[in-house]
């Protein structure tokens, strides 16, 4: 059985390469998860950092791939020890590249959030009204 934590923060960083705003369109979509989510039960308390380490991107005629190393570590924080850590690849592609670092972030976020067993914030639609997932 995996380890559950309330993630009560995160902080997203990434070397000068990488673009700014899939930082923080990265940091806003996971702050939104964290905010989103609520334990009925009591977890160990963490704060997140999440480095982008390198993004890679393919543009094409139409569109482009794109793909991002990243690590996420877990904090305590009652004392501050590292009691997680990982580092895990995610790929998108985007019918228009200036659209790709907004996917990229999403696609980021959603993997932290199934990780961390977060709430996922989308927008809801007809099917997510008729059978929402629990």
């Amino acid at each position: 059985m995996a380890v559950l934590y309330d993630v009560r923060g995160a902080f997203v960083s990434a070397s000068p390469t990488v673009s700014r705003r899939l930082v923080t369109e990265t940091d806003r979509l996971v702050d939104e998860a964290i905010r989103a989510t609520f334990r009925a039960t009591l977890l160990p308390r963490a704060v997140l950092t999440v480095r982008i380490i390198e993004v890679k991107r393919q543009e094409y005629i139409v569109g482009g791939r794109f793909s991002a190393e990243v690590s996420v570590d877990a904090t305590a924080v009652g004392n501050g020890e590292k009691i997680a850590a990982g580092v895990f690849s995610v790929s998108s592609f985007s019918l228009y590249a200036e659209h790709g670092d907004v996917a990229l972030a999403k696609r980021i976020a959603d993997r932290i959030s199934f990780e961390f067993r977060l709430q996922e914030t989308g927008p809801s639609t007809l099917a997510t009204a008729l059978f929402p997932r629990f």
